[in-house]
């Protein structure tokens, strides 16, 4: 699956069981350590990265499991950093002078020796968890987040309503059985309610639609859902990003998808044909998994999602 820049794999048959049902979580220990031979070259890209957009090295949580392969999805700790020196890294390679071959091949760290993704169970990346969400206003309108340039993850293209990193404060603290989707969820919405400027009860209900690979970023876990606001499009345009978003956020854009009869997994920036050159992979991601999702009678929000976008 494409976007305006990069490249993916939505995990469909995953994804039917992320929908069907509860998948316990836990956060195991110990807390990702970057392999010695990546914090080889871990400065020396870290300062190119530095000149491309802005950095931080917060605590994130890292997907430790493939779905189906367990009855628990595992996550663990880790920082920012470590993400940038693994993930981001490898789909270079890095050349020494004086040698013949590359001192490591990028694609070795994302693919195994047939030509298929690392599990993540046996990957040596961070794979830090990127979540986001596709808010719909009442009067049945997409909410879009336009980044700067300065925004690392997709500088100057169109995210979802709320994009980022799943972090430790997004795991429930009252008790140790919950759920990836509960998870999820929490790091979606307080992504939406930071980036789009947002109470707690200007949200009415989200639901995890899907995950998939993003490929170009060293094929890192991307998960996204679904939120229904209470406010319309309208409502939308009078707000302003909050002055500590605003070097990543530079506005917000409700705008109208295609008909439904036009949406197809396979083909996600037709759902958004005035805007596909500007279209970013997560956006490609949610947009593709909520095409799967409408034609889903048993997915919990489609018939408030069809009023929605039918009323």
């Amino acid at each position: 699956m494409e976007s305006a820049r990069d490249v993916g794999i939505l995990l469909s048959r995953e994804n039917i069981e992320l929908r069907k049902r509860p998948i316990r979580a836990i956060v195991r220990t110990p807390d990702y350590r970057l392999p010695r031979d990546l914090r080889t070259w871990s400065l020396d890209y870290l300062n190119y990265r530095a000149k491309t957009g802005r950095i931080y090295n917060d605590s994130v949580l890292c997907l430790a499991s493939d779905i189906l392969s367990d009855d628990v999805v595992k996550l663990r700790a880790g920082r920012y950093f470590d993400f940038m020196c693994s993930n981001l890294l490898a789909p270079l390679d890095i050349w020494e002078v004086g040698r013949k071959s590359p001192a490591l091949r990028g694609r070795d760290l994302i693919l195994d020796a047939e030509g298929r993704l690392v599990p993540f169970k046996r990957s040596r990346l961070a794979n830090h968890i990127g979540v986001s969400t596709l808010a719909l206003t009442t009067d049945g309108q997409l909410l879009l987040v336009a980044q700067t340039d300065d925004n690392i993850g997709s500088p100057g293209l169109l995210a979802p309503s709320g994009s980022g990193a799943l972090e430790p404060r997004d795991v429930p603290r009252d008790t140790d059985d919950y759920t990836i989707q509960q998870v999820v969820i929490n790091g979606a919405e307080r992504e939406l309610r930071e980036e789009c400027h947002l109470t707690a009860r200007e949200i009415e209900e989200s639901s995890l639609v899907g995950h998939g690979r993003w490929v170009s970023r060293g094929a890192m876990p991307e998960f996204c859902a679904v939120t229904l606001l209470n406010l319309s499009g309208d409502q939308m345009l009078d707000r302003s990003p909050r002055r500590v978003e605003q070097s990543y956020v530079h506005e917000f854009m409700p705008v109208s998808l295609a008909p439904l009869r036009l949406w197809d997994p396979n083909r996600p920036l037709e759902m958004l044909p005035h805007h596909r050159q500007a279209v970013s992979w997560p956006l490609a991601l949610g947009l593709a998994c909520l095409a799967e999702c409408i034609k889903d009678e048993s997915w919990s929000l489609r018939k408030a999602v069809l009023a929605r976008l039918e009323g």
